[in-house]
């Protein structure tokens, strides 16, 4: 794995896009950052994380345009952190599509930026972390979140950490590329935040309504309607009607 830490960053993502072309070929690159002035998650929102605390994450790899569930590569990811983060013995759930939550609050969030070209995609799969904040900073983002300081009472070695998330990604990838989210969907399923609970989902264009069914084989949602029809969501923004929150 090709790595490069930065210091001060406006997006690890950013970065990774306007440099892609510099990256050795079949390697995934990683970079990291020890702060990011214009972090983002999904839908454009700020992400919060102050300097030195977190992990803030870009890896970037090329896939061949035929890989089987492409687009289903951000909850591959989602699987790699949950899967890490049961080996620490504590108790993850994924918020549909790639949120990992603790306890019912935001750790972590995925955000994933593909580039197609003739042959290949050009693949920029951030994950941002939050490993080592303080309650008091936690309080003053605007839903629920929570450090992995915050939930186990300790200070985690976030060179460490990044070191098994690179492990854990990496096996992952390797059996994406030759299966896709197959081997994946159930260890997705059975982490499922919400399942068989009500939830509103904006999928870009409408807000649906639902109970949170299942996941379809690549990784969509199966959302069940008042009708008693099952619809479909490719992508989304997930809200917890029994007093939970959209996801940043």
């Amino acid at each position: 794995m090709h790595e490069i830490h930065l210091d001060t960053i406006d997006s690890t993502n950013v970065y990774a896009k306007l440099h892609a072309a510099e990256f050795p070929a079949g390697q995934i690159t990683c970079i990291t950052a020890e702060e990011q002035t214009a972090g983002r998650g999904r839908y454009q929102r700020h992400w919060v994380s102050p300097r030195g605390v977190n992990l803030l994450v870009t890896f970037y790899f090329q896939l061949p345009l035929q890989t089987l569930h492409l687009t289903s590569i951000a909850q591959v990811m989602a699987v790699s952190f949950a899967s890490l983060l049961i080996k620490e013995e504590l108790s993850p759930k994924i918020k549909w599509p790639n949120d990992v939550q603790l306890n019912g609050k935001k750790v972590s969030g995925v955000l994933c930026e593909t580039s197609f070209h003739r042959s290949h995609a050009d693949i920029f799969l951030g994950i941002g972390i939050n490993v080592n904040m303080e309650k008091e900073t936690l309080q003053n983002i605007d839903q629920p979140a929570t450090s992995l300081k915050a939930e186990t009472g300790r200070t985690w070695d976030r060179k460490s950490l990044l070191h098994k998330l690179q492990e854990q990604f990496s096996s992952d990838l390797n059996l994406f590329k030759n299966e896709g989210f197959t081997p994946f969907h159930s260890p997705f399923e059975n982490l499922l935040a919400y399942k068989g609970e009500k939830i509103s989902c904006f999928d870009g264009r409408k807000e649906w309504t639902g109970i949170c069914h299942s996941l379809t084989n690549d990784g969509q949602l199966n959302l069940y309607l008042a009708d008693h029809s099952i619809q479909v969501i490719a992508a989304g923004d997930v809200k917890n009607l029994r007093g939970s929150d959209p996801c940043q």
